[in-house]
C-alpha cells in the first residue's frame, strides 16, 4: 500500500463507464437485435431479473443461445463491436492511473471480447467479465456468465481486494448504472462516470456527469 495515498484499487465498469455506443446501448442489446430479438424481449428479460424470475446465469444463456441458433461468428460480433468506441481519454487515463502505481481491475456485465477488440492493450490486472468463445472455423459455439452479476459485484471486489491485501477501505470504484448499485458503501470510493440511475447519482461520492474521463486523474493523483 502507498500510505500517501487514500487509494490502492481502482475498479471500472466497462459499457457506459469506458466504451460507448452512438445508440446508447451496450453490446447485449445491440447483438440481441442484431440476431432477431426486439427491444421488447431486452426489457422484458431485464424485468424478469430484477424481480428474481429469471437467474442471471439464465438470461446470458437465452441471449447467447440465440446467437448460436442464428449462426453468429466472430467476425459478425467484432464488427458489431466497431460499432462502439473508448470514450475520449480512456485509453490514457487507465495507462497513467497503472503508471502511478495503482491496481486496476474491471467488473462488468460486458462480454470479454469487447475489450479484446477496443482495448487490447488495457492494463486491467484482473477481468471480471462474460465470456464467449468460438469454434475453429470462428462460429460461436459457447458461454460462461460470469459470477459476479450486479449483486455479486461486492464479491469480485472483496476478491480483488484479497487478492492483493487491500483494506475494502482503499479501494474504488467507477460506473455508470444500475447493476453498479450494490457496489455504493463496499468500495471505499465510488466515482459516478454519467449516472444512468437517480439512486447511483445519489450516493456516489462524486458524480462525473460529462464526458471527461481524464478527471480521474485530478481525483487519484
Amino acid at each position: 500500500m502507498n500510505e500517501r495515498r487514500p487509494y490502492d484499487l481502482i475498479c471500472f465498469d466497462v459499457d457506459g463507464t469506458l466504451v460507448r455506443h452512438p445508440s446508447g446501448m451496450v453490446i447485449w442489446e445491440i447483438l440481441n437485435l442484431k440476431y432477431g430479438g426486439s427491444n421488447e424481449i431486452n426489457r422484458l428479460r431485464y424485468q424478469m431479473y430484477c424481480e428474481g424470475r429469471l437467474s442471471y446465469e439464465r438470461w446470458v444463456q437465452l441471449d447467447v443461445q440465440t446467437w448460436i441458433d442464428r449462426g453468429a461468428t466472430r467476425d459478425e460480433v467484432v464488427s458489431s463491436i466497431q460499432e462502439f468506441s473508448l470514450f475520449e481519454g480512456a485509453r490514457e487515463t487507465v495507462h497513467e492511473l497503472k503508471n502511478r502505481g495503482y491496481r486496476l481491475g474491471v467488473i462488468s456485465g460486458t462480454i470479454d471480447i469487447v475489450l479484446d477488440t477496443l482495448f487490447p492493450d488495457h492494463p486491467f490486472d484482473t477481468v471480471y467479465t462474460n465470456k464467449i468463445f468460438f469454434d475453429e472455423e470462428g462460429k460461436l459455439e459457447a458461454w460462461r456468465a460470469t459470477r459476479f452479476d450486479s449483486h455479486g459485484k461486492p464479491v469480485a471486489l472483496r476478491e480483488i481486494a484479497q487478492k492483493n491485501d487491500i483494506p475494502l477501505s482503499r479501494t474504488a470504484y467507477v460506473g455508470d448504472g444500475e447493476n453498479d448499485i450494490p457496489l455504493l458503501g463496499v468500495a471505499g470510493y465510488f466515482v459516478a462516470f454519467r449516472p444512468r440511475s437517480r439512486e447511483l447519482a445519489e450516493g456516489a461520492d462524486l458524480v462525473i456527469a460529462d464526458e471527461d474521463l481524464p478527471k480521474l486523474l485530478e481525483i487519484f493523483e
